[in-house]
């Protein structure tokens, strides 16, 4: 993960881009939830979450005085049955910890043990040499 913190690279839910399989991708990568549309999948342009935060003056939902509001419960709720991976405790991170500690605990929970790549929190699976993490 790169040392410099990018604090846009964190989805609104929490989410930290770095260990997403789309931002990871070689062929048309996703640039992050809060950087740019170009690249996106059509389900992450429609995502009620990102766009919920269009005319708030903030970016996470960990900030948000509805936090946790349904949106992130129903976010979650799939998350964790698609990926086994909690937005709500990621976005909760947001609400507790700086962006710098995220990115330090990701580096630990993240990068491949074989090679120092990263493991996507998808498919639990290093982007450069195809470890699996348990």
């Amino acid at each position: 993960m790169p040392e410099k913190i990018n604090s846009e690279l964190f989805a609104p839910c929490g989410v930290n881009c770095l260990i997403c399989e789309d931002y990871l991708k070689t062929n048309n990568p996703c640039p992050g939830c809060l950087i740019s549309d170009r690249g996106k999948k059509k389900s992450s342009l429609k995502c009620k979450i990102k766009n919920c935060f269009d005319n708030k003056s903030f970016k996470y939902c960990g900030r948000c005085s509805e936090f946790p509001c349904k949106l992130i419960k129903k976010h979650d709720k799939n998350s964790i049955k698609r990926h086994n991976y909690s937005t709500f405790e990621s976005a909760k991170r947001i609400q507790y910890m700086g962006i710098g500690k995220i990115i330090e605990e990701d580096k630990e929970k993240w990068n491949c043990p074989e090679c120092n790549g990263i493991i996507s929190y998808q498919s639990k699976k290093c982007s450069e040499c195809g470890y699996k993490k348990n």
